[in-house]
């Protein structure tokens, strides 16, 4: 969809701005393309954040389970992945026992596991991706410990 907006906003830029006359220029005219909107999130995530508490440096936590259920209008692909800060987000995995499509209403469970590579606070995000990127989030957090 970006694409499409921004090819829409260079081709009116390139009709509209390009003149070499100080006359302005008129309008295009109107199209008739349309631009969908598509909503943000298509998904609701139980719970919406995970903490692990206190974890030993270099050992696997117990999984903790989200399940995401599509909230959306049609059938889609889920698929899960940690992000956040350098050197944080890399202690938190993620597995699913997802379908290869979600249908409208039905659930999936996502599994996150926490292995702290340092002492101290960690914290990422678990990124739900469907037909679009980035349809929902869950904050996951742990300690560190020695």
């Amino acid at each position: 969809m970006m694409r499409l907006l921004t090819a829409l906003v260079l081709g009116f830029c390139l009709a509209a701005c390009s003149s070499s006359s100080t006359a302005p220029s008129p309008p295009p005219p109107a199209s008739s393309a349309t631009i969908p909107f598509i909503p943000g999130q298509s998904f609701s995530m139980n719970p919406t954040s995970v903490e692990f508490g206190n974890q030993m440096v270099n050992t696997t936590s117990a999984p903790r389970d989200v399940t995401v259920t599509n909230t959306g209008s049609a059938p889609q692909p889920v698929r899960g992945r940690i992000d956040g800060t350098p050197g944080q987000w890399q202690d938190f995995a993620s597995r699913n026992d997802c379908p290869t499509m979600l249908a409208v209403g039905a659930s999936c469970t996502l599994h996150i596991t926490f292995t702290p590579s340092a002492t101290g606070g960690r914290g990422a995000v678990l990124v739900i991706d469907g037909t679009n990127d980035e349809e929902g989030f869950v904050n996951v957090g742990g300690t560190g410990t020695n």
